[in-house]
């Protein structure tokens, strides 16, 4: 008897093991974006639909670590998720808001902590007034981030009229009613495949470089409102694309999960420090394989109301069309900011009269020419571009630029002017090449000159190099000249500068 016992109770351990189950990794979530309590709350309804599916459990103390994330400076995903794997997270939900017109903007991200791979985004927009509203978006939100089937939530809108159901003796809410399913395999409208891929081809470069552009004006206008650089250009860029989305388009929300998570990746190349960095966001964006992003997208679009049919993108609209005019006239004209450094010397000729020394003996006349040393200076200013063709520009502009010269006592002298250079600009793709005349105004005179130089315009962003050579004498700028000695001084000036393309 005792042998059965025995033998039941191992019986009975193994079937345990076989289906014990590894403990559910631990999930924090963390949101920002919202004024009030807002964020708090959505955290932890949030974080209780993710824990009620039984794919994760919650850490120990999920508002300690709102209150310390909400508390920091810091806001990039690396930060967050040392914070919360301090806290026992293995994964790390981050949920940012952006409220217009009365309504917020929700994008949720799952990153695994360890790596910061982003496994899932949702999205969701919709206006957060009560409470049955942050339970109507943490479900929306859970239901897009979890794995399929793990977990039921509603799918249908708050505003959808269905009749209240009972359950229990009592009506359940509105808003957690799903709207009936209509016939499988009838479709009321076809979406074709190749339009939506026109679209994101074609809208995803362009919405990228005007998100660029807004950012780069809040940046530079000390009285704008400082926008965080990560999220509004990946909510900026995404918000446009989910515009162009047909209404009703099949799988609509993965799709945009899908761009939002090619963004992320864009922006998370592009920080360095905890911050945008515009050389390397430069190198992101002329890297960005969107390729990729339409073979993603594709897959996400497979449906039997989707069908793959060729598309004839629009006509553009015939002269006579005014709205045409004004952005062909937008196109011709646009603004630039420059700003950088340059190294400047003189290049001196001089006279040596001939006088007598002490003993009434007259010194030989002497002339030469030779450089004075090179010193370091600053410019910034601004252009105006006009495109008189695709190849053919003209740039007028504005500059604040340092020149000056080392003595051969190491003295340097570094003189402040005005400039107005007006260049004929041959621009070859990216490439420009550069050249015209300048006239410079300083204190103590003025100088006209030669400018030349190249330069690289890579999405909203210039980079270039100039040489300016001076036809003036400002010999002036020191006073140097007597009546035994008589300097000619002449601007060298080689620069490098950087600029936005607005």
């Amino acid at each position: 008897m005792r042998n059965v016992i025995r033998a039941g109770s191992a019986c009975l351990l193994f079937v345990a093991l076989c289906f014990a189950q590894e403990a559910p990794p631990k999930l924090a979530v963390y949101v920002s974006g919202a004024s009030g309590g807002i964020n708090k709350s959505l955290g932890s309804k949030l974080l209780s639909a993710m824990s009620q599916s039984g794919s994760y459990t919650q850490i120990a103390d999920p508002a300690l670590l709102q209150d310390e994330l909400a508390s920091s400076s810091k806001g990039d995903l690396a930060y967050i998720a040392q914070t919360a794997k301090r806290h026992g997270a293995e994964y790390v939900c981050v949920v940012s808001m952006t409220e217009a017109f009365g309504a917020h903007s929700i994008t949720a991200r799952l990153a695994r902590v360890s790596d910061l791979q982003i496994i899932k985004t949702g999205t969701t927009d919709r206006a957060l007034r009560s409470l049955d509203d942050l339970t109507a978006v943490s479900n929306e939100l859970a239901r897009q981030l979890l794995p399929p089937g793990n977990y039921t939530l509603p799918t249908a809108p708050a505003t959808l009229a269905v009749a209240p159901t009972v359950v229990a003796g009592k009506e359940a809410p509105a808003d957690t009613m799903a709207a009936p399913a209509g016939p499988k395999g009838e479709c009321d409208k076809k979406y074709n495949l190749n339009e939506l891929i026109y679209k994101i081809k074609d809208r995803f470069p362009t919405k990228l470089k005007d998100c660029s552009s807004t950012l780069a004006k809040d940046m530079l206008n000390p009285f704008g409102k400082k926008l965080e650089p990560k999220s509004f250009m990946t909510q900026c860029t995404i918000d446009g694309i989910k515009n162009e989305l047909p209404e009703g388009f099949p799988n609509k929300d993965k799709i945009v999960g899908s761009l939002t998570d090619f963004m992320q990746g864009i922006m998370n190349a592009a920080m360095a420090g905890g911050s945008v960095d515009p050389k390397k966001l430069l190198s992101a964006v002329a890297s960005m394989d969107i390729m990729r992003l339409v073979s993603d997208v594709k897959k996400l679009a497979a449906d039997e109301c989707v069908v793959d049919e060729p598309y004839e993108p629009p006509a553009a609209p015939t002269g006579g069309d005014e709205e045409e005019k004004k952005e062909k006239g937008k196109s011709m004209v646009s603004f630039g900011i420059r700003a950088g450094a340059n190294f400047s010397h003189t290049y001196a000729e001089y006279t040596v009269r001939a006088h007598a020394d002490d003993y009434g003996e007259s010194f030989i006349p002497k002339s030469g020419s030779g450089n004075y040393g090179d010193i370091l200076g600053i410019q910034a200013g601004f252009v105006v571009d006009f495109a008189v063709s695709d190849l053919f520009h003209i740039q007028p502009g504005l500059m604040y630029i340092q020149k000056g010269m080392e003595d051969g006592n190491g003295e340097g002298y570094l003189v402040p002017y005005i400039e107005l250079p007006l260049l004929l600009s041959f621009k070859l793709d990216a490439l420009r090449l550069n050249v015209g005349p300048y006239y410079g105004w300083h204190l103590f005179g003025s100088d006209i000159g030669l400018s030349t130089g190249i330069g690289f315009d890579i999405g909203m962003f210039y980079i270039g190099a100039f040489y300016d050579y001076g036809f003036f004498n400002v010999a002036a700028i020191r006073q140097i000249y007597n009546d035994d000695n008589k300097y000619k001084l002449y601007n060298r000036t080689f620069g490098l500068n950087l600029g936005i393309n607005l």
